[in-house]
């Protein structure tokens, strides 16, 4: 029984992270240069696309948990994080705005602010802190998400938690996740508001793209590192801004 079950875990750390950046890469170009264009005036396909990438957060917060459970430095995570969320931040309001001139500098922040608040919620966890204490902090530090305006706000510190601490517990872990993503959909639903037709296709399509992650990761994921594990690394660091830096251009050229 044990084998069969091993038989599916055919997915490593890289080709994981490469399944995230595709549908991601190619919804964020979608969604960047239809902006500003009517959800019933773009085509089919581009709408699909913009949506299904939702898939790839899930599997970036799951690797921030996973990260902290392997990394041989947590500070050295938490500073590399960092590093890479200031230099990000530069195409990403470029790709936003358009310009570095603006009063939205900082706000919103990219999405690798999120992930670092996550580590750092997960070394609070993790900490000698009374319990109430490492809850307080651990509440401040999603509060913060919402006033520094960071990607995915509130909800992607609960689902790195429930991911790094719910591991040994599937059904839990799924139930957790389940309820958080159903909770921000019902949420981003009401605050962006497109119609019933348009706001209901967008919370199934998100749901079942951040589902389909989760299945990927809790199926197939087989925990061992790539061919080139440093080479990788850095790779998967530098294209995210990279891509948002390709969309700026875009946006410029076309």
């Amino acid at each position: 029984m044990d084998s069969t079950k091993k038989d599916y875990k055919v997915i490593d750390r890289d080709m994981l992270k490469f399944l995230a950046i595709i549908p991601m890469t190619i919804g964020h170009f979608c969604s960047y240069l239809t902006e500003g264009t009517m959800y019933a005036d773009m085509p089919l396909i581009v709408f699909l696309l913009i949506q299904l990438s939702m898939f790839a957060p899930p599997i970036f917060f799951f690797f921030i948990a996973e990260g902290f459970r392997y990394t041989h430095s947590r500070k050295k995570y938490a500073l590399r994080l960092l590093l890479f969320a200031v230099i990000t931040q530069i195409p990403f309001v470029l790709a936003n705005e358009g310009t570095l001139l603006t009063w939205s500098f900082f706000s919103p922040l990219n999405i690798i602010f999120t992930l670092l608040i996550g580590l750092i919620a997960l070394m609070v966890s993790e900490s000698k802190l009374k319990k109430p204490v490492r809850i307080i902090i651990i509440l401040l530090l999603d509060a913060a998400t919402v006033l520094i305006s960071s990607e995915w706000m509130i909800f992607g510190i609960p689902i790195m938690l429930v991911l790094y601490h719910l591991k040994d517990d599937p059904k839990k872990r799924f139930l957790a996740f389940l309820g958080i993503v159903l909770t921000m959909q019902t949420v981003s639903g009401i605050l962006a508001f497109s119609g019933w037709g348009w706001t209901a296709a967008i919370f199934i399509i998100q749901t079942l793209a951040c589902l389909a992650a989760y299945f990927v990761i809790s199926k197939f994921y087989n925990g061992e590192k790539g061919r080139h594990p440093v080479l990788a690394k850095w790779f998967f660091y530098l294209f995210y801004p990279l891509h948002l830096v390709l969309i700026f251009l875009a946006k410029v050229l076309f």
